[in-house]
């Protein structure tokens, strides 16, 4: 019954801030001009729309798990996974903005390249190009 996630929402502590990293670092497009107080629509390269929403308390999206890994070990999750095209040229413009990523992108084989990252605010990423 359900066809495909159309938009996601994402805490932030400053939309202009967020806004200006998540077009410069990412690459995604501001949907209509910023209004005091309010949140932002950003638009991905094929059309779902990422909300940046005020979140003054900062509740960084992430989770912990024990269900990650063969181990059973905890884990800090990510609740978001992108689709790129060029993780490559992503983890550049990641590593260039400071922004915290993991060291290496992982090649998983048939699950493809991956790269998880994180926003100014701490919210936890993953990135995958199809194998």
């Amino acid at each position: 019954m359900l066809k495909r996630i159309e938009c996601a929402y994402v805490p932030v502590s400053d939309v202009p801030a967020a806004v200006g990293w998540y077009e410069n670092v990412l690459g995604l497009k501001l949907r209509s001009p910023l209004e005091p107080g309010r949140g932002a629509i950003m638009i991905m390269g094929s059309g779902q729309w990422l909300f940046l929403l005020p979140s003054p308390g900062g509740h960084p999206l992430r989770f912990e798990t024990t269900g990650w890994d063969e181990t059973g070990s905890p884990y800090e999750m990510f609740p978001l996974c992108f689709e790129t095209d060029d993780i490559h040229a992503l983890g550049a413009s990641l590593k260039e903005s400071g922004a915290w990523a993991e060291s290496e992108i992982r090649d998983e084989g048939g699950c493809g390249l991956q790269l998880t990252f994180k926003d100014p605010d701490g919210n936890k990423f993953q990135a995958w190009q199809q194998p």
